[in-house]
């Protein structure tokens, strides 16, 4: 357990710059990155202006910013100073700050942007405020993060545990990162800015059923079987249930390792220094092997272009308007 309370704004801080100078967050998958990019652009926002990535860490998707709005200034700001030296170093053309940067402080901006934010701030409703007092009067934002509606893959999984939902901590799944201090739903969500004026003007959602498959199966063993732990069971039907998700889980995670394993090295460009003959094995194994992991990432990306906008999702994507 974390030696830091993360309700209090200083320890938050001092946590993140640990995080931040272990190498926390340093990228992010390139279909996450891809899906983001389609998403703001289907905003229609105007052809120039000013955004803000709040609590932008690495810099990771201040980039997806700018991208995506190449005549746009980028913007972002962070609790870490490790971050931001990061992100800065990594973006020159985009400008960065600390959160209470007196330069910066009562500038506003044209669209708010969060990605995996809202879920780690130590008080969600003066994070609120804060970034209420970053947009003009006309502006929008969009936040993404952690689901807390009911009926996905995730939810389902947490209702079989006796430790599946912790509402002590503003009902948190049990498996989640220690720096996760919520999870909301989407009427919290809504509440929650409805005091600024704004409204929910567009809503998607990820990780129904295929999406969580696929990153659960991405993950290494450990992980898994302490996920799935049939002891963690409510009753003697859950621990079967779990006992089942298990070996299924464990089963395709198998089957997908030598794929994934072997397209970490092509990118890294690692293979060419193997010995032929496991070289050879290796290409057998992964030609073998590939379908199987391509299945699953098709089948994620499937349920994200016709199930995007069904609520029971594990992750949201809420754009704001005022």
């Amino acid at each position: 357990m974390s030696q830091f309370n993360l309700k209090d704004e200083s320890n938050s801080k001092e946590f993140y710059e640990s995080r931040y100078l272990d190498g926390y967050m340093d990228d992010w998958p390139t279909e996450k990155k891809l899906r983001i990019t389609e998403i703001i652009k289907s905003l229609n926002l105007p052809e120039t202006g000013e955004a803000l990535d709040f609590g932008c860490g690495n810099g990771v998707f201040s980039e997806v910013l700018k991208k995506s709005l190449p005549s746009w200034k980028i913007y972002g700001c962070d609790i870490s100073e490790t971050a931001i030296l990061n992100a800065a170093k990594k973006l020159p053309n985009c400008t960065f700050f600390i959160n209470n940067d007196q330069k910066y402080i009562s500038k506003k901006f044209d669209f708010v942007f969060t990605h995996h934010v809202l879920e780690h701030v130590f008080d969600i409703k003066k994070s609120a405020e804060q970034i209420n007092q970053r947009l003009k009067e006309k502006s929008s934002m969009l936040h993404i993060f952690p689901c807390g509606n009911p009926g996905s893959y995730e939810f389902k999984l947490c209702n079989l545990r006796l430790d599946g939902i912790d509402v002590n901590k503003e009902n948190r799944f049990f498996y989640e990162d220690e720096g996760h201090l919520r999870r909301l739903t989407t009427v919290q969500c809504e509440k929650l800015f409805k005091e600024f004026g704004f409204d929910l003007k567009q809503e998607y959602y990820s990780h129904q059923y295929f999406g969580a498959i696929d990153w659960i199966t991405k993950s290494n063993r450990s992980f898994i079987i302490k996920m799935f732990d049939p002891r963690k069971g409510k009753n003697l039907k859950a621990k079967i249930i779990l006992t089942g998700m298990l070996i299924k889980m464990l089963l395709i995670s198998t089957l997908r390792i030598i794929p994934i394993i072997y397209k970490r090295l092509k990118q890294k460009d690692k293979l060419q220094n193997k010995n032929p003959l496991i070289l050879l094995l290796f290409n057998l194994s992964y030609k073998l092997l590939n379908p199987i992991d391509n299945y699953f990432t098709k089948k994620s990306d499937e349920e994200w272009n016709q199930f995007k906008q069904q609520k029971n999702g594990s992750e949201m994507y809420l754009y704001f308007t005022r």
